[in-house]
Protein backbone atom coordinates (compact mmCIF):
# COMPACT_ATOMS: atom_id res chain seq x y z
CA UNK A 1 0.00 0.00 0.00
CA UNK A 2 1.11 3.55 -0.65
CA UNK A 3 2.65 5.75 2.40
CA UNK A 4 1.91 9.20 2.18
CA UNK A 5 3.27 11.23 -0.07
CA UNK A 6 6.35 9.36 0.52
CA UNK A 7 8.20 6.78 -1.91
CA UNK A 8 11.13 4.36 -0.78
CA UNK A 9 14.55 5.68 -2.03
CA UNK A 10 16.48 2.53 0.19
CA UNK A 11 19.19 2.52 -2.79
CA UNK A 12 19.90 6.65 -1.54
CA UNK A 13 21.29 4.77 1.33
CA UNK A 14 24.48 2.47 1.12
CA UNK A 15 23.50 -0.85 2.63
CA UNK A 16 26.87 -0.44 5.32
CA UNK A 17 25.68 2.70 6.51
CA UNK A 18 22.35 0.80 7.22
CA UNK A 19 24.24 -2.06 9.10
CA UNK A 20 25.22 0.90 11.03
CA UNK A 21 21.74 2.18 12.00
CA UNK A 22 20.63 1.94 15.62
CA UNK A 23 16.86 1.48 16.68
CA UNK A 24 15.26 1.83 19.71
CA UNK A 25 12.61 0.65 20.33
CA UNK A 26 10.23 1.70 23.17
CA UNK A 27 7.65 -0.97 24.59
CA UNK A 28 4.87 -0.97 26.84
CA UNK A 29 4.71 -4.26 27.68
CA UNK A 30 1.45 -4.68 25.94
CA UNK A 31 1.27 -8.11 23.55
CA UNK A 32 -0.73 -6.44 20.46
CA UNK A 33 1.83 -3.16 20.77
CA UNK A 34 4.92 -6.07 21.35
CA UNK A 35 4.17 -7.82 18.42
CA UNK A 36 3.43 -4.09 16.16
CA UNK A 37 6.99 -3.08 16.92
CA UNK A 38 8.47 -6.73 16.65
CA UNK A 39 6.88 -7.27 13.29
CA UNK A 40 8.53 -4.35 11.98
CA UNK A 41 12.07 -5.60 13.52
CA UNK A 42 12.24 -8.28 12.00
CA UNK A 43 11.79 -6.41 8.97
CA UNK A 44 15.10 -4.67 9.32
CA UNK A 45 17.53 -7.13 9.72
CA UNK A 46 19.81 -4.94 8.38
CA UNK A 47 19.90 -2.24 11.24
CA UNK A 48 21.18 -2.74 15.41
CA UNK A 49 17.76 -2.74 17.60
CA UNK A 50 17.57 -2.11 21.25
CA UNK A 51 14.48 -2.54 23.28
CA UNK A 52 13.75 -0.91 26.66
CA UNK A 53 10.55 -1.77 28.45
CA UNK A 54 8.84 1.78 29.89
CA UNK A 55 7.65 1.67 32.81
CA UNK A 56 6.12 4.39 35.05
CA UNK A 57 5.79 5.09 38.85
CA UNK A 58 2.11 6.12 38.48
CA UNK A 59 -0.30 6.36 35.59
CA UNK A 60 -1.23 10.01 36.04
CA UNK A 61 2.50 10.61 35.85
CA UNK A 62 2.04 8.88 32.39
CA UNK A 63 -1.31 10.85 31.74
CA UNK A 64 0.19 14.18 33.29
CA UNK A 65 3.60 13.57 30.43
CA UNK A 66 0.79 12.88 27.82
CA UNK A 67 -1.00 16.30 27.68
CA UNK A 68 2.32 18.27 28.38
CA UNK A 69 3.60 17.24 25.31
CA UNK A 70 0.65 17.50 23.41
CA UNK A 71 0.85 21.29 24.80
CA UNK A 72 4.63 21.71 24.39
CA UNK A 73 5.66 18.85 22.09
CA UNK A 74 6.38 21.54 19.01
CA UNK A 75 8.86 23.91 21.00
CA UNK A 76 12.30 23.20 21.27
CA UNK A 77 12.69 21.75 24.82
CA UNK A 78 16.33 21.83 26.27
CA UNK A 79 17.95 18.28 27.85
CA UNK A 80 17.93 20.02 31.36
CA UNK A 81 14.40 20.28 31.17
CA UNK A 82 13.45 16.50 29.52
CA UNK A 83 15.68 14.63 31.68
CA UNK A 84 13.83 16.25 34.63
CA UNK A 85 10.69 15.42 32.97
CA UNK A 86 11.79 11.93 32.29
CA UNK A 87 13.33 10.96 36.06
CA UNK A 88 9.99 12.40 37.49
CA UNK A 89 7.84 10.35 35.18
CA UNK A 90 9.48 6.69 35.28
CA UNK A 91 10.64 4.64 37.64
CA UNK A 92 14.48 4.58 38.44
CA UNK A 93 15.23 0.98 36.33
CA UNK A 94 13.67 2.66 33.63
CA UNK A 95 15.26 6.21 33.43
CA UNK A 96 18.45 4.79 33.76
CA UNK A 97 18.05 2.23 30.83
CA UNK A 98 17.53 5.75 29.03
CA UNK A 99 19.80 7.66 30.31
CA UNK A 100 22.35 4.40 29.25
CA UNK A 101 21.73 5.37 25.54
CA UNK A 102 24.30 6.90 24.05
CA UNK A 103 22.92 6.83 20.60
CA UNK A 104 20.07 6.38 18.27
CA UNK A 105 19.64 7.23 14.58
CA UNK A 106 15.61 6.02 14.78
CA UNK A 107 12.95 5.48 18.05
CA UNK A 108 10.04 3.21 17.59
CA UNK A 109 7.25 2.74 19.92
CA UNK A 110 3.47 1.68 19.83
CA UNK A 111 1.18 2.71 22.04
CA UNK A 112 0.01 6.39 23.61
CA UNK A 113 1.80 5.79 27.18
CA UNK A 114 4.85 5.51 25.09
CA UNK A 115 4.55 8.10 22.65
CA UNK A 116 5.93 11.06 24.70
CA UNK A 117 9.03 9.55 25.50
CA UNK A 118 9.45 8.04 22.15
CA UNK A 119 9.68 12.32 21.50
CA UNK A 120 11.17 13.22 24.41
CA UNK A 121 14.23 10.72 23.90
CA UNK A 122 14.30 11.73 20.26
CA UNK A 123 15.13 15.34 21.33
CA UNK A 124 17.76 14.12 23.44
CA UNK A 125 19.07 11.69 20.93
CA UNK A 126 19.04 13.54 17.95
CA UNK A 127 16.83 10.28 16.42
CA UNK A 128 14.21 10.03 14.24
CA UNK A 129 10.68 9.18 15.79
CA UNK A 130 8.08 6.84 14.61
CA UNK A 131 4.73 5.64 16.24
CA UNK A 132 2.35 3.22 15.37
CA UNK A 133 -1.00 3.61 15.12
CA UNK A 134 -2.42 7.21 16.41
CA UNK A 135 -0.77 8.29 20.20
CA UNK A 136 -3.59 9.66 22.35
CA UNK A 137 -3.64 12.59 23.02
CA UNK A 138 -0.81 13.47 21.46
CA UNK A 139 -1.28 12.72 17.93
CA UNK A 140 1.18 11.99 15.41
CA UNK A 141 2.22 15.66 14.18
CA UNK A 142 5.05 15.82 16.04
CA UNK A 143 6.91 12.53 14.71
CA UNK A 144 8.83 12.25 12.13
CA UNK A 145 6.44 9.00 11.08
CA UNK A 146 3.18 7.60 11.92
CA UNK A 147 2.20 4.06 10.83
CA UNK A 148 -1.34 4.47 10.87
CA UNK A 149 -4.17 1.71 9.77
CA UNK A 150 -6.94 2.33 7.35
CA UNK A 151 -9.07 2.79 10.49
CA UNK A 152 -7.18 6.05 11.00
CA UNK A 153 -6.53 7.64 7.70
CA UNK A 154 -9.88 10.07 7.61
CA UNK A 155 -8.44 11.57 10.60
CA UNK A 156 -4.91 12.15 9.03
CA UNK A 157 -6.12 13.76 5.42
CA UNK A 158 -3.22 15.99 4.05
CA UNK A 159 -0.36 14.75 6.69
CA UNK A 160 3.14 14.22 4.76
CA UNK A 161 4.09 12.10 7.72
CA UNK A 162 2.30 9.09 7.24
CA UNK A 163 3.02 5.49 6.01
CA UNK A 164 -1.02 4.20 5.42
CA UNK A 165 -1.37 0.50 6.27
CA UNK A 166 -4.64 -1.56 5.62
CA UNK A 167 -4.57 -3.61 9.28
CA UNK A 168 -1.53 -3.08 11.53
CA UNK A 169 1.86 -4.53 11.25
CA UNK A 170 3.20 -8.07 12.97
CA UNK A 171 5.33 -10.61 12.81
CA UNK A 172 3.77 -12.82 10.72
CA UNK A 173 4.74 -13.94 7.45
CA UNK A 174 3.61 -16.70 4.87
CA UNK A 175 7.73 -17.41 4.68
CA UNK A 176 7.61 -18.40 8.48
CA UNK A 177 4.74 -20.27 8.95
CA UNK A 178 5.30 -22.72 5.84
CA UNK A 179 9.02 -23.03 7.43
CA UNK A 180 7.15 -23.75 10.97
CA UNK A 181 4.03 -26.19 9.62
CA UNK A 182 6.06 -29.37 9.05
CA UNK A 183 8.41 -28.88 12.11
CA UNK A 184 5.01 -28.79 14.30
CA UNK A 185 3.31 -31.52 12.45
CA UNK A 186 6.07 -33.89 13.17
CA UNK A 187 6.61 -32.41 17.02
CA UNK A 188 2.92 -32.88 17.47
CA UNK A 189 2.46 -36.23 15.53
CA UNK A 190 -0.40 -34.99 13.33
CA UNK A 191 -1.60 -36.67 10.10
CA UNK A 192 -2.22 -35.44 7.20
CA UNK A 193 -5.21 -34.03 7.03
CA UNK A 194 -7.13 -30.25 6.50
CA UNK A 195 -6.88 -28.01 9.88
CA UNK A 196 -8.85 -24.97 10.80
CA UNK A 197 -7.65 -22.90 13.16
CA UNK A 198 -10.13 -20.75 15.50
CA UNK A 199 -9.23 -17.93 17.23
CA UNK A 200 -11.19 -16.17 20.00
CA UNK A 201 -11.47 -12.82 20.93
CA UNK A 202 -13.78 -11.46 23.94
CA UNK A 203 -15.76 -8.81 25.09
CA UNK A 204 -16.13 -5.47 23.39
CA UNK A 205 -18.61 -2.74 23.59
CA UNK A 206 -20.65 -3.50 20.37
CA UNK A 207 -19.04 -6.97 19.86
CA UNK A 208 -19.08 -10.26 22.20
CA UNK A 209 -18.65 -13.71 22.51
CA UNK A 210 -21.64 -15.11 24.52
CA UNK A 211 -22.21 -19.14 25.53
CA UNK A 212 -24.81 -19.25 22.86
CA UNK A 213 -22.13 -18.57 20.28
CA UNK A 214 -19.84 -21.08 21.99
CA UNK A 215 -22.27 -23.93 21.90
CA UNK A 216 -23.23 -23.55 18.46
CA UNK A 217 -19.22 -22.93 17.29
CA UNK A 218 -19.25 -26.22 18.83
CA UNK A 219 -21.70 -27.73 17.29
CA UNK A 220 -20.26 -26.46 13.86
CA UNK A 221 -16.88 -27.84 14.58
CA UNK A 222 -18.16 -31.10 15.85
CA UNK A 223 -20.19 -31.54 12.38
CA UNK A 224 -17.74 -29.89 10.33
CA UNK A 225 -14.79 -32.53 11.38
CA UNK A 226 -16.99 -35.63 10.68
CA UNK A 227 -18.16 -34.68 7.84
CA UNK A 228 -14.91 -33.84 5.95
CA UNK A 229 -11.94 -35.29 8.20
CA UNK A 230 -10.47 -32.29 9.35
CA UNK A 231 -8.90 -31.35 12.60
CA UNK A 232 -9.77 -27.70 14.78
CA UNK A 233 -7.38 -26.19 16.30
CA UNK A 234 -8.61 -23.09 18.90
CA UNK A 235 -7.17 -20.63 21.16
CA UNK A 236 -9.07 -17.82 23.23
CA UNK A 237 -7.46 -14.00 24.32
CA UNK A 238 -7.06 -13.09 27.31
CA UNK A 239 -10.69 -11.50 26.82
CA UNK A 240 -12.86 -14.13 25.89
CA UNK A 241 -15.59 -14.69 29.02
CA UNK A 242 -14.62 -17.61 31.11
CA UNK A 243 -18.06 -19.89 30.51
CA UNK A 244 -17.01 -19.04 26.95
CA UNK A 245 -13.80 -21.31 27.37
CA UNK A 246 -15.64 -23.25 29.85
CA UNK A 247 -18.18 -24.68 27.09
CA UNK A 248 -15.59 -24.82 24.91
CA UNK A 249 -13.33 -26.99 27.32
CA UNK A 250 -16.27 -28.94 27.85
CA UNK A 251 -17.19 -29.81 24.22
CA UNK A 252 -13.96 -30.13 22.22
CA UNK A 253 -11.12 -31.08 24.66
CA UNK A 254 -10.20 -34.90 24.62
CA UNK A 255 -11.19 -35.55 21.13
CA UNK A 256 -9.08 -36.88 18.31
CA UNK A 257 -10.34 -34.00 16.18
CA UNK A 258 -8.88 -31.16 18.60
CA UNK A 259 -5.99 -31.90 19.31
CA UNK A 260 -4.83 -28.12 20.50
CA UNK A 261 -7.19 -26.14 22.65
CA UNK A 262 -5.22 -23.84 24.06
CA UNK A 263 -5.69 -20.26 26.41
CA UNK A 264 -3.52 -17.82 26.59
CA UNK A 265 -2.13 -18.31 30.37
CA UNK A 266 -2.40 -22.27 30.02
CA UNK A 267 0.85 -24.20 30.15
CA UNK A 268 2.07 -25.91 26.75
CA UNK A 269 4.94 -27.95 25.18
CA UNK A 270 5.02 -25.91 21.98
CA UNK A 271 6.95 -22.87 22.67
CA UNK A 272 4.50 -20.11 20.68
CA UNK A 273 0.86 -21.74 20.81
CA UNK A 274 -0.78 -19.40 18.81
CA UNK A 275 1.46 -19.15 15.89
CA UNK A 276 1.41 -22.63 16.01
CA UNK A 277 -2.04 -22.47 14.95
CA UNK A 278 -1.25 -20.09 12.51
CA UNK A 279 1.41 -21.88 10.83
CA UNK A 280 -0.68 -25.97 11.03
CA UNK A 281 -4.07 -24.19 9.87
CA UNK A 282 -5.67 -24.33 6.28
CA UNK A 283 -8.41 -22.08 6.90
CA UNK A 284 -8.40 -19.33 9.88
CA UNK A 285 -11.67 -18.34 11.90
CA UNK A 286 -11.18 -14.73 13.79
CA UNK A 287 -13.42 -13.31 15.44
CA UNK A 288 -14.49 -9.52 14.59
CA UNK A 289 -14.30 -8.19 17.56
CA UNK A 290 -10.33 -8.05 17.78
CA UNK A 291 -8.55 -6.12 15.02
CA UNK A 292 -5.09 -7.33 15.76
CA UNK A 293 -5.98 -11.07 15.44
CA UNK A 294 -7.60 -10.22 11.92
CA UNK A 295 -4.72 -8.27 10.62
CA UNK A 296 -1.99 -11.15 11.52
CA UNK A 297 -4.10 -14.61 10.22
CA UNK A 298 -4.70 -12.39 7.21
CA UNK A 299 -0.88 -11.93 6.93
CA UNK A 300 -0.61 -15.28 7.00
CA UNK A 301 -1.38 -16.36 3.70
CA UNK A 302 -4.10 -18.21 4.56
CA UNK A 303 -7.89 -18.82 3.61
CA UNK A 304 -9.73 -15.92 6.74
CA UNK A 305 -13.01 -15.96 8.01
CA UNK A 306 -14.03 -12.88 9.80
CA UNK A 307 -16.58 -14.36 12.23
CA UNK A 308 -19.31 -11.34 12.83
CA UNK A 309 -21.43 -12.57 16.22
CA UNK A 310 -23.17 -9.11 16.74
CA UNK A 311 -26.81 -8.90 15.68
CA UNK A 312 -27.43 -7.78 12.10
CA UNK A 313 -29.04 -4.86 12.80
CA UNK A 314 -26.59 -3.59 14.92
CA UNK A 315 -24.21 -0.78 14.05
CA UNK A 316 -21.15 -2.06 12.94
CA UNK A 317 -17.61 -0.57 14.00
CA UNK A 318 -15.22 1.09 12.28
CA UNK A 319 -12.84 -1.69 11.82
CA UNK A 320 -15.77 -2.74 9.90
CA UNK A 321 -14.67 -1.03 7.24
CA UNK A 322 -11.67 -2.43 6.76
CA UNK A 323 -12.57 -6.34 6.87
CA UNK A 324 -15.03 -4.67 4.17
CA UNK A 325 -12.09 -3.28 2.10
CA UNK A 326 -9.79 -6.87 2.66
CA UNK A 327 -13.17 -9.06 1.22
CA UNK A 328 -13.46 -6.55 -1.56
CA UNK A 329 -9.22 -7.18 -2.36
CA UNK A 330 -9.54 -11.36 -1.40
CA UNK A 331 -7.83 -10.74 1.57
CA UNK A 332 -10.11 -12.12 3.55
CA UNK A 333 -13.83 -13.29 3.85
CA UNK A 334 -17.17 -12.29 6.43
CA UNK A 335 -19.77 -14.68 7.57
CA UNK A 336 -21.70 -15.20 10.85
CA UNK A 337 -22.57 -18.50 12.35
CA UNK A 338 -25.60 -19.28 10.43
CA UNK A 339 -23.55 -19.55 7.46
CA UNK A 340 -20.02 -20.66 8.92
CA UNK A 341 -20.33 -24.31 8.09
CA UNK A 342 -21.31 -23.43 4.51
CA UNK A 343 -18.13 -21.03 3.65
CA UNK A 344 -15.69 -23.53 5.73
CA UNK A 345 -17.18 -26.19 3.04
CA UNK A 346 -16.10 -24.05 0.36
CA UNK A 347 -12.92 -22.66 1.74
CA UNK A 348 -11.37 -26.19 1.65
CA UNK A 349 -12.48 -27.19 -1.10
CA UNK A 350 -11.85 -23.85 -3.28
CA UNK A 351 -8.80 -23.68 -5.14
CA UNK A 352 -8.56 -20.03 -5.13
CA UNK A 353 -5.16 -18.18 -4.55
CA UNK A 354 -5.68 -16.02 -1.16
CA UNK A 355 -3.67 -12.16 -1.07
CA UNK A 356 -2.03 -12.00 1.92
CA UNK A 357 -1.66 -8.27 4.20
CA UNK A 358 2.42 -6.77 3.32
CA UNK A 359 2.08 -3.80 5.95
CA UNK A 360 4.68 -4.71 7.86
CA UNK A 361 7.05 -4.90 4.52
CA UNK A 362 5.33 -1.44 3.79
CA UNK A 363 5.81 -0.23 7.27
CA UNK A 364 9.12 -0.98 7.15
CA UNK A 365 9.77 0.66 3.79
CA UNK A 366 9.11 3.61 5.32
CA UNK A 367 11.20 3.26 7.95
CA UNK A 368 14.14 2.99 5.10
CA UNK A 369 12.89 5.83 3.24
CA UNK A 370 13.08 7.90 6.68
CA UNK A 371 16.41 6.98 7.26
CA UNK A 372 17.44 7.43 3.57
CA UNK A 373 15.88 11.19 3.76
CA UNK A 374 18.60 11.97 6.82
Amino acid sequence: MAHGGRKPRVGNLPKTLLLLMKVVILSDNRPGHYKQSLGIAQKLPECQTEWVEIQFKHKWRDNLLRVFMCIFGGLSLPTSLIQPLLQWSLIPETYKSLTCLQTADLILSTGSSVAAINLLLGRILGAKTVTCRRPSPIGIRYFDLAILPMISWQNAVGKSNICKTVGVPNPISPDVLDTERERLKRELNLPDCQRIGILLGGTDRRETVSITDAAKLSEICEAVAAEMNVQILVTTSRRTPVDVVERLSSTLADTDWCPLLIAPDALSEIADPYQAILALSDLLIVTADSFSMVCEAASSGHQVAVLILSEEKASLPKRHEVYRYMEEHAIVHRCRLDGLKQHIITALTSSVPTVPLQDTETAADAIRCLMSDG
